[in-house]
């Protein structure tokens, strides 16, 4: 192992005892399984937008970390997060401006992203790589889960697709990798949203609904 390696080997291996510590049963889709498929995303982006070895440590540092906050908060889970990457890192010999981007990266996803930097467009893309994806509605029922759960509220399917709806048409990829990469399986899947938006208008709503289909 480079010493890269050694330290990523060393997060992810804190990273999955810190959400097997946490058992937090209300993060059924933000769980150490998101945290992977972001942190696996995020390798192929930033491979796929050539950045340098030091550039691809940071994003993967920050695909990491940038859920971490949710264990302890929903409300600007993003700034908790930052700070527990922080603290790891420093700990760690890691210099405070690789610290920085790090933490500017796990800011940047917080909904609706905001990101300025190619880096930190990279991090927000893996973070919501799901979107086109062709196991998203396997991601969804998760999520919707966890919507119920941490919003005490029980979503109709016309409620909940709607959601769903506007969520993907204000969405946009920052990269063009993520662009070519996911924007085909997104749109297939939007208009899967959308059949299924028009399917559960022409029922009767039921305000304990909680089928899927």
């Amino acid at each position: 192992m480079t010493p890269d390696d050694l330290l990523l080997d060393k997060v992810s291996q804190w990273v999955a005892k810190y959400f097997q510590g946490a058992r937090c049963a209300c993060c059924t889709f933000h769980d150490y399984n998101h945290t992977r498929e972001t942190v696996a995303a995020g390798r192929k982006i930033a491979k796929g937008m050539q950045v340098s070895a030091d550039e691809l440590e940071t994003v993967l540092l920050a695909c990491w970390f940038h859920d971490l906050g949710l264990l302890h908060a929903r409300d600007n889970h993003e700034a908790i997060s930052a700070q527990i990457a922080e603290d790891f890192l420093t700990k760690h010999g890691v210099s405070k401006e690789k610290i920085e981007h790090v933490k500017i990266c796990i800011l940047a996803t917080k909904i609706p992203q905001s990101p300025n930097t190619l880096l930190e467009n990279i991090v927000c893309d893996a973070d919501i790589s799901h979107l086109g994806e062709d196991n998203y509605f396997e991601k969804n029922t998760l999520l919707r889960q966890e919507f119920e759960l941490n919003r005490g509220k029980l979503y109709n399917n016309v409620e909940w697709w709607e959601l769903n709806r506007v969520f993907f048409q204000e969405h946009q990829y920052f990269t063009p990798y993520a662009h070519q990469r996911y924007s085909a399986q997104k749109k297939l899947n939007l208009n899967d949203i959308t059949k299924r938006l028009k399917k559960s208008k022409e029922k009767p709503v039921d305000t304990n609904e909680g089928s899927n289909t």
